[in-house]
C-alpha cells in the first residue's frame, strides 16, 4: 500500500478515522469508510471494534506527534 497522507482520503474518510479514535462511545462510520481505513491499513477491527492502528493514530493527531515537522531528508554524519 506505501505511505498513506492526510491527502490521500476525502473529508468524510478523514472525519471517520478521526471519529474511530475518539471517545469510547464511538457512533458507527459507514461501511465504505470502514473497509478502505481497513485496506490503508489505518484501522483494524479487534473483538467487533475498530481501532486506529499506529500509522491511523500519527495520520488522525499530526499534532501530537513532536516529530511530525521535523524533514525527513538524511542526515550528514
Amino acid at each position: 500500500m506505501g505511505n498513506v497522507v492526510r491527502e490521500n482520503l476525502t473529508n468524510e474518510e478523514f472525519a471517520s478515522l478521526k471519529e474511530v479514535g475518539g471517545s469510547p462511545a464511538r457512533s458507527a462510520i459507514p461501511e465504505e469508510h470502514k473497509k478502505r481505513l481497513i485496506e490503508l491499513r489505518l484501522v483494524k477491527e479487534e473483538l467487533g471494534v475498530l481501532r486506529q492502528t499506529p500509522h491511523g493514530i500519527f495520520l488522525a493527531n499530526p499534532e501530537k506527534d513532536s516529530l511530525a515537522g521535523m524533514p525527513r531528508g538524511r542526515r550528514e554524519r
